[in-house]
Formats: structure tokens, C-alpha cells, sequence
């Protein structure tokens, strides 16, 4: 069995395989280090066999204190893929069951405990029964909006609310604007967290300023943003949006509530799709809701009611025998939940 590389940010092999398989922005090199905390890695898993090659940007954290965690002899970790759409990132057609068995190797050898896998869309991932220690796991739904239709065609193909909100948004003489540089990083960050606040939004989906000044440093190319600005010239509603080869990403944003009527995110959601296609990009993911099927995910399926596709995860145990023993100390927590012993 070939054994992964391990590289690290910056390295020549780490950008040129982001390169090759199409510069998607979760696997950029500098991303996922945006999120690292103290005491964590960040490290790119590389293997190859004849059929292509494979790219899988990890995390590694320190394990957590907890029952039986203090039991374990030696320094051990965990992995967890970026925040979004996490890979393998494949050129060619690799033998992704081969890759995950050499993955569990190394996590065996480097005492790495657990790995979670936020998956690409459209990745092909392994059956459950290619290997003990692997599942792959439908997490939700989501939306991507086809951006092969013509304009006419995509504009017909939204829901008819979508269509009267937008035009609502230009009678109210709202104008928006998708640029590839982040402009005024303070201004997005405010309507960011007004729209968090309001929603209640779990803690992991805050990121402060310095967050999007990495971004903006760091993925020049990797991303748009998109502003809706009123009449006044105040920004009403503005989305971060993440870019690849062949697809872009609503990746994070707000609304002013009292732009609400409106219709300001219709507005620049279409805008979007119109950039995003006359870019030469295939798909804008819109992404799923909190809940299947709730008020969020229907809303952004009112802009491709056909693009629903399904979103994975895979969930990594390098000793079965060892998490099962973890995780029987915890009956309490949710078995859906991985891993285990760092539910709350």
C-alpha cells in the first residue's frame, strides 16, 4: 500500500496539487491555517497511485480532556477537515477506498485517533464495507444552481418569488456590485454579525475581523464579494463568496433586517449567478439550512428547485476498538454526533 505525503502550507507540492485539481479555495493552502488555534496543525494529505492523484487539507487538535481520554498512553490528536467542503480533492480517478486505507495507516502510526471529513459535492466516496474504520455518512442536503442555462432559461427557472423579489429590489432602485476585492472589511463584519445575532447563530459560525482580513490577504483570486447598497449608499446585504475552477460558494454574509422588505439577498444572489456564469463557472452552491428542509434551505431552493444534491461527511477511527471504548463511557450523546467525546 502506497503510504500518503504529508506536506505542509506553503510547500511547492501542497500548490501545485491545489493547482491541478482545480484551486478549489477549501483546499488553498493558506485556508484552513485562518481557523488553527494553539496547540493545532495543519497539514496536507497527498497520495497518488495510477489512476491520479488525491489532496486532503486536514487539521490536527490536541484531544480533548474527558472520560478515558487520560487513559490513552502517548500524545495523541484528531483531524477534522476545513469549515465548508472539505475533499479529497482528486485529479484523474484515484482508488479513493486504496487512499482511506493508507490514511488510516498513517493515523495509526502517527496517533491520530479520529478523522471527520466535511466531503466535496460530487466526490465518489467508498461504500461503508471497503474497510473497517471508514463510514461515510449522509449529513444533509444542498443547493447548487446550475449555471449552464442560458439567462433567460435560468431566469424562468427560479421560483416565481424569486423573480418578484428581484424585481422588487430594483423598483426600490437597489444596486449591487460583485468584485474580487473585499473592500471596507469593518462594514462587511458588521452587517456579518448583526445578521449571527439575530439568527442566534451557534458559535462555531462567528468569525471576527481578523478572519476576513486573512482572507482578504491571503485567497486573493479564491473569492468575490457581492454588495447591495440602498439608495443612501449603506450596504443592506453582502455575501463572501468563495471561488474555484468551476464553482463558487455562498460562504458567509448578513442582511440588515430593516432592509427586509426589500428583497435586497434575492437581488444579489441573482447577481451572482449572473457573474458567476459569465465567468465560465458551472455551479453556485448555495448550500443546505439548520434543519432538513427548513425555512433557509427552501429558500435558497426557490433558486434551482433542481439542484438539490446530497452532502457527505466520512468519519475515520484509526483504532475501532479504542473509540468504541471512548465513546461507550459518553451513552448520553447523540450518535449521529462525531466524535464522540467532543459533544458538549
Amino acid at each position: 500500500m502506497t503510504a500518503p505525503r504529508i506536506e505542509v502550507p506553503g510547500s511547492a507540492e501542497w500548490h501545485r496539487l491545489w493547482e491541478a485539481t482545480g484551486r478549489e479555495p477549501f483546499a488553498h493552502p493558506s485556508y484552513l491555517g485562518l481557523t488553527a488555534g494553539p496547540g493545532e496543525r495543519v497539514v496536507g494529505v497527498c497520495w497518488s497511485d495510477a489512476g491520479g492523484e488525491v489532496l486532503l487539507p486536514l487539521l490536527l487538535r490536541p484531544l480533548p480532556s474527558g472520560p478515558g481520554l487520560q487513559d490513552l498512553e502517548g500524545d495523541w490528536t484528531d483531524a477534522v477537515s476545513p469549515y465548508g467542503y472539505g475533499g479529497p480533492f482528486v485529479t484523474g480517478e484515484p482508488d479513493l477506498a486504496a487512499f482511506f486505507a493508507a490514511l488510516r495507516g498513517w493515523m495509526r502510526d502517527e496517533h491520530v485517533l479520529t478523522g471527520f471529513v466535511r466531503a466535496s459535492l460530487g466526490v465518489r466516496l467508498p461504500p461503508d464495507d471497503v474497510a473497517g474504520g471508514y463510514e461515510a455518512v449522509h449529513l444533509t442536503d444542498n443547493v447548487v444552481v446550475s449555471l449552464d442555462r442560458e439567462p433567460e432559461d435560468r431566469w424562468q427557472h427560479y421560483d416565481r418569488k424569486v423573480r418578484k423579489n428581484v424585481n422588487k429590489a430594483r423598483r426600490h432602485d437597489l444596486r449591487v456590485e460583485v468584485r474580487d476585492d473585499f473592500g471596507d472589511v469593518a462594514e462587511f463584519v458588521s452587517v456579518y454579525h448583526g445578521t449571527m445575532d439575530r439568527r442566534g447563530a451557534d458559535g462555531r459560525y462567528w468569525f471576527d475581523a481578523a478572519y476576513f482580513e486573512g482572507i482578504r490577504d491571503r485567497l486573493a483570486g479564491s473569492y468575490w464579494v457581492a454588495d447591495v447598497r440602498d439608495l443612501e449608499g449603506r450596504v443592506v446585504s453582502t455575501e463572501l463568496v468563495l471561488r474555484s475552477d468551476t464553482r463558487c460558494y455562498s460562504f458567509l454574509g448578513g442582511t440588515h433586517a430593516d432592509a427586509f422588505p426589500m428583497a435586497p439577498n434575492d437581488l444579489l444572489k441573482h447577481a451572482v449567478i449572473d457573474h458567476a456564469a459569465g465567468s465560465g463557472l458551472t455551479g453556485y452552491v448555495l448550500g443546505g439550512g439548520y434543519q432538513p428542509g427548513d425555512g433557509i434551505f427552501r429558500y435558497k431552493r426557490a433558486f434551482d428547485p433542481d439542484g438539490v444534491v446530497a452532502f457527505h461527511g466520512v468519519r475515520l477511527t484509526s483504532s475501532t476498538d479504542t473509540y468504541e471504548r471512548l465513546r461507550a463511557l459518553r451513552p448520553d450523546v447523540d450518535p449521529r454526533f462525531f466524535p464522540a467525546y467532543r459533544s458538549p
